[in-house]
């Protein structure tokens, strides 16, 4: 006779490894276990691949379990599931990789922190949470930033300005390369190639490019005619061109300027 209860059916295949009873017992559980998995859903962490995890877990337990220990299955399968999920998160839901031991360190910060809050009747200091952990402080520390690295933020997330007080998304309160402070870096070679010539042709140069003056304008401030302004405005610039890495012309040449 065939057992009816999931109690009896684990009894049974423990004692003859029947397959047909192993897939009965799978079948009865897929609530369960998809329940639990559920339990643990997180942002940015597939349902699917919880209740996968989940099913190594409770396939596990079943593999392993001895009655004669004195615990109901049900118990024990579910002290696995629960374990494995966790575990599963801890080192799969980080945004960056982090060492194992600092995770296992922020892992159980939050019970900790909450304790000492009991206990102290305020909010501990760093040092209190370290002797509490028998960690150094500068461990403790490189713990809690790693802890900032959990669960990576969708750009799309909104959070509150602490100027404004204001909601804004995160892709709006990320920085963005200051194309000034490139300029400096990239212009720093220009700029010592222009320190190197003459104050008539640095005049040259001022008139030309940062004042949007024409050749005939510029030859009529320096009284000269605009065919000489022309020769010695294209002799500066192969001078400047010749001074800096090949390639790297910060200046337009004499055509994109209006001559």
């Amino acid at each position: 006779m065939r057992p009816n209860s999931t109690e009896q059916l684990i009894q049974s295949y423990v004692s003859s490894r029947d397959e047909a009873l192993r897939e009965q017992i799978i079948d009865r559980h897929r609530a369960m276990v998809s329940s639990y998995a559920r339990k643990f859903v997180r942002p940015g962490v597939a349902v699917d691949d919880l209740i996968q995890t989940g099913w190594v877990a409770f396939i596990g337990a079943l593999d392993r379990f001895d009655p004669d220990r004195g615990n109901r299955f049900s118990t024990y399968a579910v002290h696995c599931i629960v374990g494995e999920l966790k575990r599963y998160l801890r080192d799969k839901s980080w945004g960056i990789h982090v060492p194992r031991h600092l995770q296992e360190i922020y892992g159980r910060l939050g019970r900790l922190r909450e304790h000492l809050q009991v206990e102290l009747g305020r909010e501990p200091t760093v040092r209190e949470m370290a002797v509490a952990l028998g960690i150094g402080e500068e461990l403790l520390l490189q713990a809690m930033d790693a802890g900032q690295a959990h669960t990576l933020r969708s750009l799309d997330e909104e959070v509150c300005n602490e100027r404004s007080g204001d909601s804004v998304r995160v892709r709006d309160s990320v920085g963005a390369p200051d194309q000034r402070l490139e300029a400096i870096v990239e212009h720093a070679p220009l700029r010592q190639a222009v320190a190197q010539l003459d104050r008539r042709d640095r005049e040259i140069l001022r008139l030309r490019y940062f004042l949007g003056f024409t050749q005939a304008q510029v030859a009529r401030v320096l009284r000269v005619s605009q065919m000489h302004v022309s020769r010695l405005e294209r002799r500066i610039l192969t001078r400047l061109r010749s001074a800096l890495t090949p390639g790297s012309v910060f200046l337009p040449r004499v055509g994109q300027v209006r001559p």
